[in-house]
């Protein structure tokens, strides 16, 4: 038997599609690190710059940033281009983490990460819709899970640097968001001498006119009649996956240190959530070859439900690093089954503003999460908090089940649901 020519034949993808959708992952890669970067840098902030409280903000002025980012921003990119979209978010993007570094009280770090956060959100829209215009139809899962590992294995870098290079230097959390300026920097060159433009913008903008007049307007419109139920649930749904995805991110180091004394412990917990949602992200790619995506999240919000509930028992020791894993395994895995579905339910010519919308108004629960959290960490143990993120994911569950009937009946009543997979048969 012979062996594939190059690494792209494995994956069904031409050397150039693929090289476009690792591309999307490393800046996946740098969205996780530059969002989660926050919790790790919180518990080796001086003494009286932040309260508990206002750490709580800290964290969620990115994920402000995040839905203004993908909702007010990214839709663009479907009128200006993929690559002009993106070049405008990481220039944005280097400045903030460089804005963070330099910051030398609570409100102009607040500020940064607000700025930080409208550049993520910008980035992880366009990143997501410009890898799966790079793959063939029957590569989709696979090109969309490839993207998907990039943002775990950012948080994972964000937790060895908080373990390590803080250790290193002394306890200067700077150092942290200067890695993250001179990664958008890198990102920044990058993309402005190799990455092309998507050929299917390019298509479709030569054709748009003609494409206004032949696509029904309420096909279009994300709250009207055709599209408004899959929108709610979508939104509703995520923003649920998203409040406990990032309450355990961002607060784990912290809640493990309140727990246990040791800053160390909590961060190698938070490096086992990353790496759990590496291996959901990468399993994703395969299973979502055979299952939708919305079973896929309802199957794995139940198992993350199940896997949060055993790490507040234990919150210490082997079993609980191992449950950890499971538990970012899980929910990061629900999530790129909702993030599958957003592309999958949606026309085409709704399909970058309406993975905009799921992410920007899903930021609701990420931002509402880490306050709530914040203000919680007085009256809750630990434990308790874990065990009270049962709830969101069972709702978010409850969604994916109600979102596996829509897209059942798009397949069975409109054929044109299909046409995000068709789009990028050509590139």
């Amino acid at each position: 038997m012979s062996s594939p020519k190059n690494p792209a034949t494995a994956f069904g993808m031409r050397p150039a599609q693929l090289a476009v959708v690792l591309f999307c992952a490393f800046l996946n890669l740098l969205d996780g690190y530059d969002v989660l970067v926050m919790g790790f840098a919180m518990p080796h902030l001086p003494e009286g710059f932040a309260s508990n409280a206002q750490k709580g903000y800290l964290v969620s002025a990115a994920l402000a940033g995040m839905a203004v980012g993908a909702i007010g921003l990214a839709r663009y990119a479907d009128v200006y281009g993929r690559r002009r979209i993106l070049l405008i978010g990481l220039a944005i993007n280097t400045i903030g983490l460089a804005a963070s570094a330099l910051s030398v009280d609570f409100e102009t770090l607040l500020l940064s990460r607000f700025v930080t956060g409208i550049a993520i959100g910008t980035i992880s829209v366009v990143i997501i819709v410009l890898g799966q215009e790079s793959a063939p139809e029957h590569r989709r899962s696979i090109a969309l899970g490839i993207v998907m590992i990039g943002y775990p294995i950012g948080t994972m870098l964000a937790g060895f640097a908080g373990a390590g290079l803080i250790t290193w230097v002394g306890g200067a959390w700077q150092g942290m968001f200067w890695i993250g300026a001179a990664l958008g920097a890198l990102s920044l060159l990058v993309t402005a001498v190799f990455l092309r433009e998507s050929s299917d913008f390019l298509t479709r903008r030569d054709a748009g006119e003609q494409d206004q007049q032949t696509v029904p307007t309420d096909e279009t419109q994300l709250l009207g009649r055709t599209l408004r139920t899959r929108t709610i649930l979508l939104a509703g749904g995520y923003s649920m996956l998203t409040a406990a995805y990032y309450f355990v991110g961002t607060w784990t180091p912290q809640l493990i240190k309140n727990a246990s004394g040791d800053a160390g412990s909590g961060a190698l917990a938070g490096i086992m959530i990353g790496l759990g949602a590496v291996i959901g992200g990468t399993a994703f790619g395969a299973i979502g070859l055979k299952f939708a995506g919305a079973r896929i999240a309802a199957a794995a919000a139940v198992v993350a439900a199940v896997a949060i509930a055993v790490f507040a028992v234990t919150l210490r020791g082997p079993i609980a690093l191992t449950t950890a894993a499971v538990l970012g395994a899980a929910i990061y895995a629900a999530v790129t089954g909702y993030t599958s579905t957003s592309t999958a339910v949606y026309p085409v010519l709704a399909r970058a503003k309406g993975y905009g919308a799921m992410m920007g108004v899903g930021r609701a629960g990420a931002i509402l999460s880490p306050i709530i959290a914040g203000y919680a960490l007085s009256v809750l143990t630990p434990r308790a908090m874990y065990l009270a993120v049962i709830v969101p994911l069972a709702i978010a569950a409850i969604t994916a089940v109600a979102l596996l009937r829509v897209r059942r009946t798009v397949d069975i009543e409109s054929p044109t649901a299909q046409e995000p997979r068709e789009a990028v048969t050509d590139s």
